[in-house]
């Protein structure tokens, strides 16, 4: 499923490459974006073996969850239907903010996932540059990123932002 929605062309344009990333990184992203919205209040480094555990996890999934992710994501995609371009993208870089995306991902999305619904509320430009203006996830995603704390922190700024 993640080597399927990689391809969407929503999701190209978020990250700002028009092909799939040779080293995969992107299917990284969307594992990472995944295991935060449905495993992030569990993180525990390291960051490899927290997406190694996921995935594993992630593998005893029935195939009518997965449809559900896979549903679930396209609503996200539509979500960001009316964010601009670099949207997601570090402050001055032409690269995708990891930490960024998978924290709004989480944020956007795991009430919905915990739910089992599909209705997402339109992803508002300004609380966006507000989260990455935002000095404690700033810190949380500039230094020691993988850490418990500062995962944390990520998510939990984004929920505030966007949830109130």
């Amino acid at each position: 499923m993640l080597y399927r929605i990689n391809l969407d062309s929503r999701w190209r344009k978020l990250l700002g490459l028009s092909e799939p990333d040779l080293h995969m990184k992107d299917i990284e992203i969307l594992l990472r974006a995944f295991a935060m919205m449905m495993c992030g209040a569990e993180y525990r480094p390291s960051m490899t073996r927290f997406l190694n555990l996921t995935s594993k996890r992630a593998g005893y999934l029935s195939k009518e969850k997965v449809d559900y992710l896979e549903k679930l994501f396209n609503a996200f995609l539509v979500s960001c239907s009316f964010l601009p371009e670099n949207a997601f993208f570090r402050a001055n870089e032409e690269r995708v903010n990891i930490s960024f995306i998978d924290s709004v991902f989480a944020a956007q999305c795991t009430a919905a996932f915990s739910n089992s619904i599909l209705d997402l509320p339109v992803l508002s430009p300004e609380k966006l540059q507000y989260l990455k203006m935002d000095p404690e996830f700033v810190s949380a995603a500039q230094f020691d990123t993988a850490s418990s704390t500062n995962v944390a922190k990520r998510l939990g700024r984004s929920n505030i932002i966007f949830h109130g």
